[in-house]
């Protein structure tokens, strides 16, 4: 009897430690998450001061975040963690007079094309301090 409680014993503890964090088996292959609205280059350069807000919203979609006490701000949101733990934020926030769009301000947003030929690549998101 004692055989046969040795090998169980050390099969349920390498189960409990196979769900364990900081034990990780070889080979695990984690996905990327993301969340929130993509922003990219070309949506923030086709933003021009004047718009609607109907014209907003086809650009760069329904609000994540739309502030109930103030309808005059937007807030967009994209957060992307990968799988080997490092984690991707932007933020971009609309500024409204009335149905008018004023102004944008964010954080880690993509840069715009300064040359010919740089725009051709995909936007890469920056890493966050969080």
């Amino acid at each position: 009897m004692k055989i046969v409680k040795l090998p169980l014993v050390i099969l349920c503890s390498l189960f409990l430690l196979a769900g364990c964090q900081y034990f990780q088996f070889p080979g695990v292959h984690k996905i990327n998450i993301q969340q929130g609205h993509i922003i990219t280059t070309e949506m923030i350069e086709q933003l021009e001061p004047g718009m609607n807000k109907r014209q907003v919203r086809f650009i760069l979609g329904t609000p994540l975040i739309s502030d109930v006490f103030s309808d005059d701000r937007w807030d967009y949101y994209y957060s992307l963690k990968m799988g080997n733990g490092r984690f991707y934020k932007r933020t971009l926030t609309i500024y409204f007079d009335g149905d008018t769009f004023t102004h944008f301000d964010g954080e880690n947003l993509p840069e715009k094309a300064t040359e010919e030929g740089e725009g051709d690549e995909p936007d890469t998101p920056v890493p966050s301090n969080d």
